[in-house]
């Protein structure tokens, strides 16, 4: 078909260039020239002509060819750098963690002028979060002896909690308690997640870690069906050498590639009620036009509920845009998610009695205070600057200039014996001075229908997911940035 069409291009010119030859040789006639194909100057005149039309197919083949063979060349390339990272990987995950930073946050900087904190950072043997992998660096989850870690590439560890405690005690600790030990947990995952960006750049990724009842679950980016994405999750029984994954749960519904936006697929997940568990489930895509987040025939841009038995899922609330926080109280039977707005925008919002015989619809994309990054109107997403008065439930509290809001955990009286209803939300993006590279410190009123007390705890590294070790009475946080993990305590 190829070698067909060159011969169909090479007739083309040859027939532009008689007509060509003819015309040049009517223009000599005209200035009374003769015209013969001996005559030199039109010779020399269709010699360049050719050589500038007709011979250039040739030339432009040969680029073609070498760039095409630079092309592979490069792949190839990075192919071998890959394996060599991965390899990397393996062998810095062997060896101990060191103490890289340790800090306090005084009270001088805060503004309750109550508490001092102290936190320790340690070094982590992955890249961190950058623009150009634009991938999570890593989640955490515990059970009573262990803290478990799951990169965004897939990769896993483990490391005992007690040593948390004993490098916590004060700032001068021997060198063992200033080691972490990260030990690597094999898992069969390239078995079944098969695409190359999953394990380097780019945003596909994990996307949470839950363990519920010696199992534990990992929500990540799935390819759905040929070059179609969407969220879904994993499950294997828990064990400290081999990770045995199976699809716990997924469905048909999936964005193609070209439309789907990694930083906006949600996947936070926390136990629930009834022997279910809740999955956040963000829009999926920056596409204004999208009105799945409105659509109940869709599960992009909801909070979800599925059986952990039937694996059956109900929609919990509706007209989300990027929910990467979560949190279920079962003594008050409430949910409290983070999302993220776009130019502004980011809310907090508490649903105080889910049920699936009323949906709470949070808005997106008809209401949020954020503006479009492009400030364009669109009818379709209008973000009108009130939700109540469209119908819509307004958010406990919005965040403009955005703070690139994460995750959200309860902080209990343990921690802080003035704590009451107190909670820590994380904030990534780039700026401390925005509320960026922080915690905010939180406290509800008894009935969650405001906000009594607010104060920001900078770290001054982007935060992508925190835990609570209530036995060592220790916060550990994700910093993607460096990246390490941090643990926070407080000192007074």
């Amino acid at each position: 078909m190829f070698k067909k069409k060159r011969v169909r291009y090479l007739f083309i010119l040859l027939a532009l260039t008689a007509v060509s030859v003819i015309g040049l040789g009517w223009y000599d006639v005209k200035k009374g020239d003769s015209f013969t194909l001996t005559n030199i100057p039109i010779l020399e005149r269709v010699k360049v002509y050719l050589k500038r039309i007709v011979f250039i197919i040739p030339e432009l083949q040969s680029t073609v060819d070498e760039q095409r063979n630079e092309l592979t060349r490069l792949k190839n390339l990075a192919r071998v750098e890959k394996k060599y990272v991965n390899e990397l990987w393996k062998i810095l995950s062997s060896s101990n963690h060191e103490k890289i930073n340790s800090y306090f946050i005084s009270k001088k900087i805060l503004k309750s002028n109550l508490d001092t904190y102290m936190i320790k950072l340690f070094s982590l043997p992955f890249p961190g979060y950058n623009e150009s992998i634009s991938k999570p660096a890593a989640y955490l989850e515990q059970t009573n002896e262990q803290i478990f870690l799951g990169t965004g590439t897939g990769e896993f560890f483990t490391f005992n909690k007690d040593i948390t405690a004993k490098f916590m005690v004060d700032q001068i600790s021997s060198v063992k308690q200033n080691e972490i030990e990260l030990k690597r947990i094999e898992s069969n995952i390239k078995d079944i997640v098969h695409d190359e960006e999953f394990y380097s750049f780019g945003g596909l990724s994990i996307k949470d870690l839950l363990i519920l009842d010696n199992k534990i679950f990992v929500s990540y980016t799935k390819e759905q069906s040929e070059n179609c994405y969407n969220t879904s999750i994993l499950t294997a029984r828990l064990n400290l050498t081999f990770l045995n994954f199976n699809n716990f749960f997924s469905y048909k519904e999936c964005y193609m590639r070209d439309d789907f936006d990694t930083r906006a697929n949600g996947g936070r997940m926390v136990v629930y009620k009834d022997n279910k568990i809740l999955l956040t489930i963000g829009v999926g895509t920056w596409t204004k036009k999208t009105k799945k987040a409105q659509d109940k025939n869709s599960l992009f841009g909801k909070i979800i509920s599925i059986d952990l038995k039937t694996k059956d899922h109900e929609l919990i609330s509706i007209g989300h845009r990027n929910p990467q926080g979560l949190y279920y109280s079962k003594e008050d039977d409430l949910i409290i998610s983070t999302e993220h707005g776009p130019r502004g925008g980011d809310e907090i919002n508490i649903n105080l009695e889910p049920d699936t015989n009323k949906i709470e619809n949070y808005g997106w994309p008809i209401s949020s205070y954020g503006e479009h990054y492009d400030k364009v109107y669109w009818k379709e997403a209008p973000l009108k600057k009130s939700h109540k008065k469209f119908g819509f439930e307004e958010p406990i509290r919005d965040f403009t200039p955005s703070i690139a809001i994460s995750e959200i955990i309860k902080i209990p009286k343990l921690f802080n014996e003035k704590f009451i209803n107190d909670f820590f939300v994380a904030a990534m993006g780039r700026h401390i001075w925005m509320g960026q590279l922080s915690i905010h410190h939180i406290r509800f009123s008894k009935n969650f229908d405001k906000i009594e007390f607010e104060e920001i705890i900078p770290i001054n590294y982007r935060i992508r997911d925190m835990i609570f070790l209530n036995e060592q009475n220790i916060i550990a946080l994700v910093l993607e940035d460096i990246p390490a993990i941090g643990f926070l305590k407080l000192i007074n």
